[in-house]
This record gives C-alpha cells, sequence and structure tokens, in this order.
C-alpha cells in the first residue's frame, strides 16, 4: 500500500519544533527595518491640512474643523502607510508597535485625540486668541 504524501509531510511535522514564536510564554521577536506598526501622531505638527484624509482609504482619519486637526479610529487602520507618504509636515509615523489586540474598538490605545482632548485645544486656541487680540491692543496704543 501507497502512503499518500500529504500524510508524511504530516507526520513529518509532529515530530519537529514549532515554526512560529511562542510569543506569550517569550520575548516577541524583533520588527524587521521597514515593519509598519501603530500610526503615531504629533498634534503639534499637525497644519490640518486634510492631506491624510483624503488619502486613507479605510476611514481611519477624521478632521475636527473646531481646532483644524484631525482625529485617527485606529482600530479601522490597515497600515498602508499613504497618510504618512502624504504628511507635508511629518506629523504622522508608523512605529514598530505592533501588540494593538483588544476587544474594545474604542480603546483609549486606538484613539488619538479623544473628546476631553479636543475640548482642551479649543480652550488652548481661545486662549491664544485672546492673547493675540490683547497684543494688538497694546501695540495700536
Amino acid at each position: 500500500m501507497k502512503v499518500p504524501p500529504t500524510l508524511s509531510t504530516v507526520l513529518g511535522n509532529l515530530l519537529k519544533k514549532p515554526a512560529t514564536n511562542p510569543f506569550p510564554e517569550s520575548e516577541p521577536v524583533p520588527t524587521p527595518e521597514g515593519f509598519r506598526g501603530k500610526l503615531n501622531y504629533d498634534v503639534e505638527k499637525c497644519v490640518g491640512c486634510r492631506l491624510c484624509v483624503m488619502v486613507c482609504p479605510a476611514g481611519v482619519i477624521e478632521y475636527v474643523p473646531e481646532v483644524r486637526k484631525v482625529t485617527f479610529w485606529l482600530g479601522r487602520c490597515v497600515f498602508c502607510q499613504q497618510c504618512v507618504d502624504v504628511c507635508p509636515v511629518s506629523a504622522l509615523w508608523m512605529s514598530d508597535e505592533f501588540l494593538l489586540a483588544t476587544t474594545d474598538k474604542y480603546d483609549d490605545n486606538l484613539r488619538w485625540l479623544k473628546e476631553d482632548e479636543i475640548e482642551g485645544l479649543k480652550k488652548k486656541m481661545e486662549e491664544q486668541k485672546k492673547a493675540k487680540e490683547a497684543a494688538k491692543k497694546e501695540g495700536s496704543k
């Protein structure tokens, strides 16, 4: 009787060590050069040009007109890096962080510019506007 080739492969693999990294029991493997992990965002650098919003194929990025910044829902991200490539001021970059698993798609780890941060930016912008107006009044005296 002839042994099917798949059976010999299965039996051979039963005796080999696993080819994968037993991650929870050991440290994760180092990420290779050019790895596209979690998207990072520098709010201060962002100029609100909305180019990233236009190129995002997954609808991850939303524009917040009150503060002229963008916010991200990283639970939707496909890690294509198109937003990073198009950003004119380098406010976006891909990290090597890949441990993003969660059961909550609204987890704070997967969100940039939460509601309280947006409110803080609004207040900061109002204070800066008042300071500029006060400086103009003093300069015109």
